[in-house]
């Protein structure tokens, strides 16, 4: 038994075979330029629609940058305003009388600063 698969040979068709044409008419040409044109408007459209993402990507780091920003600034002004106010009280509660007694002046005082605050915000 002969195997008759492997001795055929594939040829092409005439049909298949893509070959140019030697001379392309004047309406083929026009056809081919104005389908240029809208591939290379489609390509400055494309180009042109990635570098305004690219900006507004930018403009967006920007915003969220100086937002993080003001953010910190706000955070720091908390942080030095608390130190502040933590540091007056200890001074206060850590004053002595000669004898070593605590000076009840400055405790009475910023008990009324406190009730005064407490007033202010209700």
């Amino acid at each position: 038994m002969v195997n008759n698969r492997s001795s055929v040979v594939k040829v092409k068709q005439k049909s298949q075979i893509k070959t140019k044409p030697k001379h392309i008419s004047y309406k083929n040409r026009r056809e081919d330029h104005a389908q240029f044109n809208i591939n290379q408007q489609n390509k400055n459209r494309k180009f042109a629609k990635k570098e305004e993402q690219k900006i507004l990507r930018s403009q967006k780091a920007l915003e969220l940058a100086e937002k993080r920003a003001k953010e910190r600034a706000e955070k720091e002004r908390r942080i030095k305003a608390s130190k502040k106010k933590r540091l007056e009280r200890t001074k206060i509660f850590s004053k002595r009388t000669r004898n070593g007694q605590p000076l009840m002046k400055d405790r009475m005082q910023l008990l009324l600063k406190q009730i005064q605050e407490m007033k202010n915000h209700s």
